[in-house]
């Protein structure tokens, strides 16, 4: 199992660094070619986007991955379902998706920007299969390359589309040829023993597991969403554009770690289901790191948000500067929640999953309900904020209780010393921020990041933490 974890998380750490290397190229030039307004557009479109492709079947991959049962001409019956489902859903996006945002938000771009972007869901759905397949070989490699050819190609497309003033299907044509690009090199490696074999029996092996997964999926969708949903209504496309770009930007660093861990942890943890205590030790190991790594990240973030963002994206988006900062305190709650699917899936509880799923929805939608009563960005953004830490907490406890036979205090004491170090950092990046302050962005987030890295490092070698943590990874 150590030799699966190092090569799968050494060849989708590559793709993913190169992923997000990219995507930030992307937006710090798309930031500064469209306008907040645009990106908001775009950024309602793809709200809905997501959640057609969690019904195209994004259960699929990892219930392939969980059923030990299935074969070769299972896989090509199943595949059929999945370009039925597709095409269903893409008429059903295609005719109703744009009428009704036009309707909800005034505006018949909609329309055109719906229809734009249906390729996706059909390309989402029928990939799943193949993504299953990939991740049960634990072909990390294969998909890791995908990946980073995908994202590149997207970027050369969507930037080149800007600069000839395409607008916002310049966003459009990014999203479209990586996934597009992701989808070709997808079935150019793996092969799919197709059939016109409509027989239930295969579909049925995995409908359980698919029919939960999906429903915390949709559901974890809907809590991870609805404040887009709402600041583009209540609050304009404008305000809207400006969230999501702090939104954003938090989210690389999410991504970065999250989307190395957990595509390898569910297909090998899966061999071990009955193991609790290695699947215990293994989760709460990795969530030591994630709190090391994810709550120095969220203090620079957030205590850097202005030269950030100017840096970035360009003095347009001075309104995204306070949401940056106040909805950086919530990356490591959202990182180590986050990190708590891979674990039920690996466990086959995803039904338990789904009722966590239901808790936190209850818990996010009226925090952010709260939030746009306040009637701007910040109250939005530190109602958003809190409710991720309070849903750490509650699902933390169910996870730890129902899935792994313990309870939320042993999770706790691994993120005490990362929280002290959190304490420790504020208090010194505040102190000197003021002394650390040039006209060349650049030169001041350097100088800032040397030395919040430097007290970092002396933390870790003084505590211990960095012995464990090379320790750790040898294991």
């Amino acid at each position: 199992m150590k030799n699966e974890f190092k090569t799968g998380i050494f060849f989708t750490a590559i793709a993913q660094y190169s992923t997000v290397i990219v995507q930030l190229i992307i937006n710090m030039i798309l930031s500064r070619l469209l306008t907040p307004e645009e990106i908001g557009m775009v950024t309602i479109v793809q709200v809905i986007i997501f959640f057609f492709q969690l019904l195209a079947g994004s259960a699929i991959g990892p219930a392939i991955i969980q059923n030990k049962n299935l074969n070769e001409k299972d896989y090509g019956i199943i595949f059929n379902y999945s370009v039925i489902f597709g095409i269903f859903l893409v008429l059903a996006f295609g005719f109703g998706g744009g009428i009704i945002l036009s309707a909800i938000y005034s505006n018949p771009i909609y329309i055109p920007l719906c229809w734009a972007m249906t390729p996706i869901i059909m390309m989402s759905s029928m990939v799943q299969v193949p993504n299953g397949i990939l991740g049960k070989e634990k072909r990390f490699k294969e998909i890791s390359i995908r990946l980073l050819l995908s994202g590149i190609l997207g970027a050369i497309f969507g930037i080149t589309a800007a600069f000839l003033h395409a607008g916002v299907y310049a966003m459009v044509l990014v999203y479209v040829v990586t996934d597009l690009t992701s989808f070709l090199l997808t079935f150019k490696i793996v092969k799919i023993d197709y059939t016109r074999s409509l027989n239930f029996k295969p579909v049925r092996e995995i409908l359980p597991f698919v029919k939960h997964q999906t429903g915390f999926s949709v559901i974890n969708y809907f809590y991870r969403n609805l404040d887009n949903l709402l600041v583009g209504k209540f609050l304009g496309t404008t305000l809207l554009g400006n969230y999501s770009k702090s939104y954003q930007l938090l989210s690389f660093p999410i991504t970065i770690f999250l989307n190395v861990i957990n595509p390898v942890m569910q297909p090998i943890l899966a061999e071990h289901e009955k193991n609790v205590v290695l699947i215990r030790d293994t989760y709460l190991k990795v969530c030591r790191l994630l709190a090391i790594v994810a709550i120095p990240v969220s203090i620079f973030f957030s205590l850097n948000a202005g030269p950030i963002i100017y840096l970035l994206f360009g003095k347009q988006w001075s309104m995204a500067i306070l949401p940056l900062s106040i909805l950086s305190l919530s990356i490591c709650p959202q990182m180590l929640s986050q990190s708590m699917s891979a674990i039920w899936q690996s466990r086959n509880l995803t039904k338990i999953q789904s009722v966590s799923g239901f808790i936190s929805l209850g818990i996010i939608s009226l925090c952010i309900f709260i939030g746009i009563l306040g009637g701007n960005l910040t109250s939005v953004s530190i109602a958003v904020s809190g409710a991720y830490f309070l849903n750490f907490i509650v699902s933390g406890s169910l996870l730890m209780r129902r899935a792994l036979d313990s309870n939320f205090f042993q999770l706790f004491k691994v993120i005490i010393k990362p929280l002290f170090l959190g304490i420790i950092l504020s208090v010194i990046v505040i102190l000197t921020n003021p002394y650390i302050s040039f006209s060349n962005l650049f030169i001041t987030l350097l100088l800032r990041g040397i030395i919040w890295l430097i007290i970092v490092a002396l933390f870790l070698v003084v505590t211990g933490e960095l012995k464990k943590i090379k320790e750790m990874v040898k294991k």
